[in-house]
């Protein structure tokens, strides 16, 4: 799964997620921390996305950039040429921060880590993925963070109205989704984990629970090809539900279609962000 998108066909496919007024690099940006860092990781580069917004923005001598993809990996190489201060790993986020001795100053991810946290759930199960994530989370913070050390992650809402399809989707060959009334296992899990190093004082926690401008969609064809394509990572094409994923897609967006014809389709998110405060 991990090459499920040509990146030129997913930059094509990606489109702006706004929240009051900033879109998620704009948030991403007003978090970046000010002053000197000596390394900084960033968990899911794509094509180097938010990594260019990083780049322009901060001071820092080195930044670590993961991902599972190798062609992301090659096609981020290509947009940063010639950048002695980057250094590149194609491999899973959440292993690299199992095995990592390095201390970072700024750990960040958009929107990908909570793809790894469900695929590594999705693996494990509930049980041992709700213990591995974390153990992970407090190995990454007390291992892998200096004092002020700082944190940033946006996750999905999964009851927003853009995901609440998809976890209906993802449902049909994952167990991990039976439960979709309430917030996904990633979303869970992550809450928990860093709950608790809050309770012991060892981080300074913000959650912000914020609500999308609605996404449009110009045809129901352009609908299918983003939700089937994107954000289900071509899983269900050619597969034996592939025409019960379509039919329940194109019944659901008959709900947001507009009397212009367009159909707009509400996202939302989590921000997290955290400072380490005690070693």
């Amino acid at each position: 799964m991990e090459e499920y998108v040509d990146p030129e066909y997913y930059n094509r496919l990606l489109r702006d997620y706004i929240f009051r007024g900033k879109t998620d690099l704009e948030i991403f940006a007003s978090n970046i921390p000010k002053g000197k860092m000596k390394k900084a990781l960033e968990i899911g580069c794509g094509n180097g996305r938010a990594t260019k917004i990083f780049l322009d923005r901060a001071d820092f001598s080195e930044l670590c950039l993961v991902d599972l993809s190798r062609r992301m990996i090659k096609n981020a190489k290509e947009n940063f040429p010639n950048r002695r201060d980057l250094k590149f790993e194609c491999c899973d986020g959440l292993e690299y921060l199992e095995q990592a001795e390095e201390k970072y100053d700024f750990i960040f991810s958009l929107w990908s880590f909570s793809h790894a946290v469900h695929q590594m759930i999705s693996r494990l199960g509930l049980a041992a993925g709700k213990e591995r994530i974390g153990n992970l989370m407090e190995k990454m913070v007390l291992c892998n963070m200096e004092k002020r050390s700082k944190f940033f992650l946006i996750h999905f809402d999964s009851l927003s109205d853009e995901q609440k399809i998809l976890i209906r989707q993802w449902k049909k060959n994952l167990p991990i989704f039976s439960q979709n009334k309430i917030q996904s296992p990633s979303k869970r899990f992550i809450n928990y984990s860093l709950r608790k190093l809050q309770k012991r004082g060892i981080i300074k926690l913000d959650i912000r629970h914020l609500k999308g401008e609605p996404i449009i969609y110009k045809s129901q064809d352009e609908a299918l090809e983003i939700f089937m394509n994107f954000h289900m990572e071509t899983f269900f094409n050619r597969s034996l539900r592939e025409k019960e994923v379509l039919s329940e897609l194109k019944k659901y967006f008959l709900k947001f279609k507009r009397k212009d014809g367009l159909i707009a389709i509400r996202p939302g998110c989590f921000v997290y962000s955290f400072e380490k405060i005690t070693n």
